[in-house]
């Protein structure tokens, strides 16, 4: 489907948007043929110094031209290509056989998907600098392909379809192919494209493209222009989601399930801005997966009236955090490990809702134009971004960065004196905000809301150190205060039940498997190699236990201890459906029982999704019977007040 000339769209395209000055373009050319796993490519740039690169066992250099001279290469001891330097253009051919996609490796060629991440070796990486990437992909009858940057046309040829890409500013290649069936819509002059087996096509298809475009609408209205011309949305039958300059793929197995496109989905969109498209400078924390988090899950949130319930419930993952070995967000690289994570995104995400609190929405969305016409398809670090909020905000923003992104922690908050002094027309209600925590004071806008009988009345207190007076006026006495009802601030939120996720996060959880064959099944369950106790170890001074066994077993090992039973109104909780877990309230110890070990692994697959949960039941037919979290002491942050 042709739509314009290929020579008019790369003069376009090539054109220095977003103020990059021109560079020399890599023309990048590939024949795929997945049944056979085979690839054929060629490179054209220039290569005035010469260079060295590494092909994948499998491939190997077909033909080396400088101009039109052949051109010898050679391969030094660790198995590289040597091209010496070159005066005129550099054409690079080579080909070969690679691995159909599997466990052993993120590369692969074959039927059911293809995927090649950059720097994979699957092809010459030869660029220092990065500069404008025309890539061209063959396929086959039956395979489509996507590629980094835009996506410029789709033709018929002879063997099959000729797809063709273009990317302003790039040093890395990804590309995909699969069996997939095509739709496309526009939206704005951006070309929305779903990319998906049939079957996945004609049940999902049409709701993944509605969805894609509602989002980008959204977003679009907030940070401008989408930096490429289309955005592709593939499946892959890899369990991934990973978003790329132009593209996403979302794994076969989870474009079915009913939240995805209102979850995976905006939060893959949202990186065509920041991690696709301003890049990520490593080496100084990953910024985008917050700033990602915040405006996609977030804003859909926002969006749908639930964004207080998510704040709550990002605020009780990040409690569950052992406090002796909390990375600070800065540290955060991108890593999977658990706790990385719910800092990188979750700490991350209410770092910028703070922000923007503090700057209003204006002059935070006037910071986020600004770092995306500055930086995009370039590499940004943190002072970047902080750079481009303090020259928004009219002030310096670095010590309200330094110490969000710089910190471990957050901050607990208390109240205390507080007090109503009636006077004429009605009085005062004051008191003392206090924020302790070890690397307090952090600063704070801190919401307080007092109900009267007229209504309730808002105040915002700018809160620097650990001690903070305030005092409100009221025309009539007050019946309640409460400190950040709808959990506006990063905060520790205080008294908390015990949760499945104290177990997942804590690297010092130990295993009690009161059967030996049950210690893999308990290891998939969090999801990592754990430590054994003996079933008839004591509890004094244990650190957080995970105990595993049949129904009658678990109970059997609670009662020989002592624990209490799980509390009511869960009487007859320990038999309840075919498997279950509890966290006992009294001591970090998740007790994990079933009726068959079937049952046991159904449950111990789905406990990384109800971290937040202290207690989980499953049916018969291995559905989710029964969920919830203890109940806890009542608000801190709330105060009552009698007449």
């Amino acid at each position: 489907m042709k739509r314009l000339t290929w020579t008019l769209l790369v003069a376009l395209l090539a054109s220095p948007a977003w103020g990059e000055p021109p560079d020399a373009e890599r023309q990048l050319t590939l024949r795929l043929d997945p049944a056979e796993q085979q690839l054929i490519g060629e490179l054209v740039q220039p290569l005035p110094d010469g260079g060295r690169f590494a092909l994948l066992e499998g491939l190997a250099v077909s033909e080396a031209l400088c101009g039109d001279q052949a051109l010898a290469l050679r391969r030094d001891g660790d198995g590289h290509w040597e091209v010496p330097p070159c005066d005129a253009t550099l054409t690079l051919s080579w080909q070969g056989t690679l691995p159909a996609p599997g466990r052993e490796s993120r590369h692969g060629l074959g039927e059911a998907g293809t995927f090649l991440p950059t720097r994979g070796g699957w092809y010459p990486h030869l660029v220092e600098s990065a500069g404008p990437l025309s890539l061209e992909i063959h396929t086959p009858p039956g395979q489509r392909a996507v590629g980094s940057g835009s996506h410029v046309e789709e033709a018929e040829t002879e063997n099959g379809l000729r797809a063709r890409f273009h990317h302003p500013h790039t040093r890395e290649v990804e590309i995909a192919a699969g069996p997939w069936q095509l739709r496309e819509r526009q939206v704005d002059g951006v070309t929305l494209r779903v990319l998906f087996p049939e079957a996945l096509d004609a049940a999902f298809g049409e709701t993944y493209l509605a969805r894609a475009a509602h989002h980008l609408a959204a977003f679009r209205a907030q940070l401008g222009r989408l930096p490429f011309e289309s955005f592709s949305i593939a499946a892959s039958p890899a369990p991934v989601g990973l978003a790329f300059p132009g593209f996403t793929l979302l794994g076969e197995r989870v474009i079915p399930l009913p939240f995805i496109p209102d979850t995976s989905l905006p939060h893959e969109i949202m990186h065509a801005w920041w991690g696709a498209g301003v890049q990520v400078d490593y080496a100084d924390g990953n910024w985008a997966e917050a700033l990602t988090t915040y405006l996609a899950d977030h804003a859909v949130a926002e969006a749908a009236g639930e964004a207080s319930d998510l704040r709550r419930g990002w605020l009780l993952d990040l409690a569950a955090l052992p406090a002796d070995r909390e990375p600070t967000l800065r540290e955060f690289r991108g890593a999977p490990d658990p706790a990385g994570r719910l800092i990188g995104y979750q700490h991350g995400a209410l770092l910028f809702h703070l922000l923007r609190q503090r700057l209003g929405d204006a002059s935070f969305d006037a910071g986020l134009r600004a770092f995306a016409e500055r930086w995009m398809h370039r590499t940004a670090d943190w002072q970047a971004l902080e750079a481009a909020f303090s020259d928004a905000a009219g002030e310096d923003l670095a010590p309200f960065f330094a110490a969000w992104r710089d910190r471990p922690g957050r901050p607990e908050l208390a109240l205390e004196a507080v007090r109503f002094e009636p006077g004429p027309g009605g009085g005062w209600l004051q008191g003392e905000l206090v924020q302790r925590g070890e690397h307090a004071p952090w600063p704070l806008d801190v919401p307080l809301v007092v109900e009267t009988e007229d209504g309730p009345v808002t105040l915002t207190q700018r809160m620097e150190g650990e001690r903070q007076p305030f005092a409100l006026p009221l025309t009539e006495r007050p019946r309640a205060l409460e400190v950040d009802p709808d959990a506006q601030l990063l905060r520790h939120p205080g008294k908390l039940p015990s949760v499945l996720r104290r177990l997942l996060l804590d690297t010092d959880t130990r295993l009690v498997a009161l059967a030996p064959a049950l210690e893999p099944l308990a290891e998939r369950a969090l999801g990592r190699r754990l430590e054994t106790r003996p079933a008839e170890a004591g509890l004094d001074d244990a650190p957080p236990l995970l105990v595993v066994g049949t129904t009658e077993e678990v109970a059997a090992w609670r009662r020989e201890r002592g624990l209490a039973p799980p509390p009511a109104p869960r009487d007859g909780f320990e038999q309840a459906g075919r498997a279950r877990i509890w966290m006992h309230p009294e001591h970090p110890i998740g007790l994990l029982s079933g009726d068959d070990p079937e049952a046991l692994a159904m449950l111990a697959a789905r406990l990384r999704h109800h971290g937040q949960r202290s207690h989980l039941v499953l049916d018969e037919e291995g559905e989710t019977r029964d969920a919830g979290t203890w109940p806890t002491e009542e608000n801190p942050l709330r105060m009552e007040f009698t007449q």
